[in-house]
């Protein structure tokens, strides 16, 4: 048997579900006030994906004693979980949302000297630049499945198991502070698109005004996970995932990742603002709460609740092989 590392704390994965769970009851509450429909046949490939990563993870830990896939296959359905479960609650709480912040976020952004114009201009200015930071910006689900596999072939699975908590506790946390303090970003409150710009396209910060609209007039028709967008401007997710996702790369330890995925993640946080169309302190707010979602979940996974019938699924090696 591998010896255990002194180095890493037991970890579980119970914060994490009741977070999920948490959010499921919010937005079964959000359905049981003022329900929407809903197109089941576009949860076809999230229920099979999660059944082929759930048995997967049995697999390996009842037949084929592999810990580090379990892991990694808990993780990956935990990230398919929260994102459906967190669109899905972005899209209910819209619904009930107040005057859009459009006009104070960008008021806070001069008063901190960030002018948005300016800094998509320079970005614009070189197609190298744009293409960067249009692959950046897109890349934040790679970078996430890049780590879940590199974390977890190297065994690190009290940072994998922090990194999902924090990234769930940090969507969670934005979806509420969004549906408080609605907004659409730059592109629509400036009244500009991709045809003002020569390589830059702030596609991200145009694509979702369609349903929020819709959501905030009560014009919305169905709930499809095949056509559903992100809708949170203020925090900005993006930034507080991929800052979330460099600690993450930080954690593994491993100088041939770390360093290009701390880069990448880095990158991915400076084009948000020209992609996503973002304001300025939608960034650092995200952030903010990115980092507050660390600390919390450095120590959550540490929490094993009294429920034998639960922590012991689907076998008791699990928490054995936490430690190490």
């Amino acid at each position: 048997m591998e010896p255990t590392r002194v180095n890493q704390p037991v970890t579980y994965d119970a914060a994490a579900w009741a977070a999920i769970a948490a959010l499921c009851f919010m937005v079964a509450a959000c359905q049981w006030v003022a329900p929407v429909p809903f197109e089941p046949r576009s949860s076809v490939g999230l229920t099979v994906a999660c059944a082929a990563l759930g048995g997967t993870s049995i697999f390996y830990r009842t037949v084929r004693l592999r810990e580090e896939f379990a892991v990694m296959c808990i993780a990956l359905m935990q990230v398919i979980l929260f994102s459906a479960v967190g669109i899905v609650l972005s899209y209910l709480l819209a619904r009930n949302g107040g005057a859009l912040w459009d006009a104070t976020l960008a008021r806070w952004d001069r008063a901190l000297g960030f002018d948005w114009m300016a800094y998509v201009r320079f970005v614009d200015s070189s197609r190298l630049l744009s293409a960067v930071s249009f692959v950046a910006y897109g890349s934040l689900i790679p970078q996430i499945v890049v780590l879940v596999c590199t974390l977890g072939f190297a065994k690190r699975f009290a940072a994998l198991r922090s990194v999902m908590l924090a990234a769930i506790l940090a969507g969670a946390i934005s979806i509420v502070v969004s549906a408080l303090m609605p907004a659409t970003a730059y592109p629509s409150f400036l009244g500009v698109t991709n045809h003002d710009f020569r390589h830059v396209n702030p596609w991200a910060g145009l694509v979702h005004l369609s349903d929020l609209h819709a959501l905030r007039d009560g014009t919305f028709a169905m709930l499809d996970f095949r056509k559903m967008q992100g809708i949170i401007t203020f925090p900005s997710y993006h930034a507080g995932l991929s800052a979330v996702t460099l600690w993450g790369f930080w954690s593994s330890r491993l100088a041939w990742i770390k360093w290009p995925g701390m880069t990448l993640a880095a990158l991915t946080i400076a084009a948000t603002p020209v992609n996503g169309g973002h304001y300025l302190v939608d960034v650092l707010a995200g952030l903010g709460i990115a980092v507050a979602s660390i600390v919390a979940a450095r120590k959550l996974v540490l929490w094993n609740p009294d429920l034998p019938g639960l922590t012991a699924w689907p076998s008791r090696r699990s928490r054995e092989a936490s430690a190490r």
